[in-house]
């Protein structure tokens, strides 16, 4: 009796007596408790013998097992007895198959390609979560024989997904995509191969979240990335900042060098069989399918770069001014004044050099401080302010189990990543997602729980789709989604909207200032997020030989940001791998990708909530008709080709940066009168030498 109460309580019956008749060639009615119990038995027998998957995911996190036991074991059951009961066609000659039966063949292994590649997500998921929240040797070691498993099973899936290539099938629109997409993926035909670029992907990230930066001889930073990046964020000491700059890339991308030139060559050899002539055209067209789309975002980059050079020439004045005689004064910018070791972001600069300080403007950080010391909010408190945004558009709320198992607080007993992720752990009941981060009472930390949670959104939305399917539309949505949340949180309107203000001011000078804010956090930022891709994709292309590889980095960082590295440079420094994203080979196009689209998704809900005025005044909270028009668009996933997506929430088919072209037209404006009025050089010149210091 109590394991059959358990077993109503946690599943339900009437569903998994749905499922089963659907999925399972037997007929008939069963009896709902009867067939709990059979399932518990099964399980207990199973879990006991420990020949049940559940057993070895018990391994990398017991009580997260335990939690999806049940729903797994109904999904395992039910697949293996169709599946056992059938050959399986697409391992034998289709050639011998009629059309009418390699159709039926192709539509059974894309049913047993989602099973289990839900299957092998999900044991990844688990392992990457423990590692990332609990940095230990042991779950390493887990991390990396998950993902080990599930690149090798995906690389045989795609092995046999490819058979069906040469051959007519009648499958549906929705079923020729999924094999599309099944075919467009990695395959490490050796497993020495593939044992040989885990074993490179795992010492990477070992050494980088161990990797410590010094600000000066035997003054040092505890380990980790987030600590490098407040000081940057906290510190203006011009010395200190370039001394860490140095630091940080002796203790990871100078290490990385030799890894990431093995890695690349892996990479190559992993999507030839895919028809793919390298990983770099791999990379863009099977996020994006787009087969020229290094020219693409060179042309996006063309649409914003009159405001960016006006930006630029104005920070690097005003920066010149705060540091004389460090730099020239129209050179390049060194790169180490902004608000991370990269350069991408300079945020802290905005209340020194506001545009008009006398006006009003919004403190954003003074303002969330100022009520946690007054005890109206705390850190805890700041993801339930952030669901609060989300329901407010009639949009579902947060898990349960998100709650339960999400970490939002840095541990004080082990090391733990703090980039803050979103994750889906394609569990079998579709309600376990998770956030990690090491929250703070600040502005960057308010706004990165609205955009992990826009992520956690768009996975419960799409959770319906098949596990092929559950993916952003392309390579920027998942970013542009909780981005898009960010613009309309980050505003004076909404701040008085949720009662963190009285009022607002709503000036002309106060819309600039804020304005800069967003734009030294928005705008600043597209050049790193295009370069980043670009020299990857310039290398595994063969356009870049290995001996070139820093120069060329600083070639395209100057040419297309105006930055320079504060100390000269050396081809054994590669300071691209400094960053967490490139050192692991994640993609960073798609932040500038979603940077742009974010503005289009953005000016879309305002116009379906009603806005009038500035678009940068917009706050779309409550809207529950820009709430559906969000929903619609998310529930697709991958089932559909990006620009059908794109126009089902804006009405164009294509990225661009008009929208946000608009949004800072106010700002645009200013600029380019102050920096007229006050002969201040607009642009850059390459060096001959582009690793030469740009600081004296």
């Amino acid at each position: 009796a109590e394991l059959s109460g358990r077993a109503e309580s946690e599943c339900s019956c009437r569903q998994i007596q749905i499922d089963w008749h659907k999925m399972s060639p037997i007929s008939g009615t069963k009896s709902c408790r009867a067939f709990s119990l059979a399932l518990i038995c099964l399980h207990v027998a199973l879990t006991s013998a420990r020949l049940s998957t559940a057993s070895e995911m018990s391994s990398a996190a017991d009580e997260d097992s335990a939690s999806d036991s049940v729903g797994r074991v109904v999904s395992e059951l039910r697949v293996k007895h169709h599946y056992h009961s059938a050959k399986k066609c697409w391992q034998g000659n289709l050639s011998r198959l009629s059309l009418s039966q390699r159709t039926r063949c192709a539509r059974q292994f894309l049913r047993y390609s989602n099973h289990w590649l839900r299957v092998w997500d999900h044991r990844e998921d688990l392992a990457s979560f423990r590692y990332e929240t609990d940095i230990s040797e042991k779950n390493r070691q887990l991390l990396k024989r998950a993902k080990a498993g599930l690149e090798k099973f995906s690389s045989r899936l795609t092995l046999f997904a490819l058979k069906f290539k040469k051959f007519k099938m009648k499958l549906s629109r929705r079923e020729a995509r999924m094999m599309k997409l099944l075919q467009g993926k990695q395959v490490f035909k050796s497993n020495r191969n593939l044992l040989r670029y885990n074993q490179v992907q795992s010492r990477i990230m070992q050494d980088y979240n161990q990797a410590v930066g010094c600000y000066a001889p035997g003054k040092c930073l505890d380990s980790g990335e987030d600590n490098v990046e407040n000081f940057f964020r906290t510190k203006k000491d011009y010395d200190q900042l370039r001394y860490l700059w140095k630091s940080w890339r002796d203790a990871t991308g100078a290490k990385f060098r030799n890894a990431f030139v093995e890695r690349a060559q892996l990479l190559n050899e992993s999507v030839w069989p895919s028809g793919f002539r390298d990983y770099a055209y791999f990379d863009y067209f099977t996020a994006f399918e787009d087969p020229k789309f290094p020219e693409t975002v060179v042309s996006l980059y063309n649409q914003f770069k009159p405001l960016y050079e006006q930006l630029h020439a104005y920070l690097r004045h005003r920066l010149h001014q705060k540091y004389p005689g460090k730099f020239a004064a129209n050179g390049l910018l060194p790169g180490h004044l902004g608000d991370d070791p990269w350069g991408s972001q300079y945020t802290k600069w905005h209340n020194e050099f506001v545009p008009f300080p006398a006006a009003e403007s919004i403190d954003f950080d003074g303002i969330l401080k100022d009520r946690e010391r007054r005890g109206l909010l705390t850190v805890p408190q700041l993801p339930h302010v952030a669901d609060e945004f989300y329901r407010s558009l009639g949009l579902p709320k947060m898990t349960d189990t998100f709650w339960r198992k999400s970490v939002f607080l840095k541990p004080k007993d082990h090391k733990m990543n703090c980039h803050g992720t979103a994750f889906d752990m394609h569990s079998a009941s579709r309600d376990d997602f998770r956030i990690k981060m090491c929250t703070r009472m600040d502005m960057s930390s308010f706004s990165t729980v609205h955009h992990e949670m826009g992520h956690i959104m768009y996975f419960m939305l799409y959770s319906h789709q098949p596990v092929i399917f559950r993916r952003g539309a392309n390579g920027g949505f998942h970013e542009a989604i909780g981005d898009t949340i960010t613009l309309s949180v980050l505003t004076p309107k909404h701040f008085k909207a949720i009662k963190f203000i009285q009022h607002t001011n709503d000036t002309s000078e106060s819309l600039v200032n804020n304005l800069f804010t967003q734009a030294l956090a928005n705008v600043m930022f597209l050049p790193y997020a295009l370069v980043a891709d670009l020299w990857k994709w310039r290398y595994f292309g063969g356009q870049v030989p290995k001996e070139q590889l820093n120069q060329d980095w600083w070639q395209i960082r100057s040419r297309f940001g105006g930055i320079g590295p504060p100390v000269t440079r050396s081809e054994a420094d590669t300071d691209a791998l400094s960053k967490f994203h490139l050192a692991i080979d994640v993609s960073y196009i798609r932040y500038f990708v979603s940077f742009l689209l974010k503005f289009q998704f953005y000016k879309a809900l305002c116009q379906e909530a009603g806005h009038l005025g500035s678009l940068a005044t917009c706050d779309f909270y409550r809207s529950t008709a820009a709430g559906d028009k969000l929903r619609r668009t998310l529930r697709l996933g991958r089932s559909k080709p990006w620009p059908d997506a794109l126009q089902q929430l804006t009405g164009r088919r294509d990225i661009s940066a008009d929208a946000l072209m608009e949004y800072f037209q106010p700002l645009n404006n200013w600029l380019k009168d102050y920096n007229a009025k006050n002969g201040v050089p607009v642009g850059w010149t390459v060096p001959a030498n582009p690793m030469q210091s740009a600081s004296n």
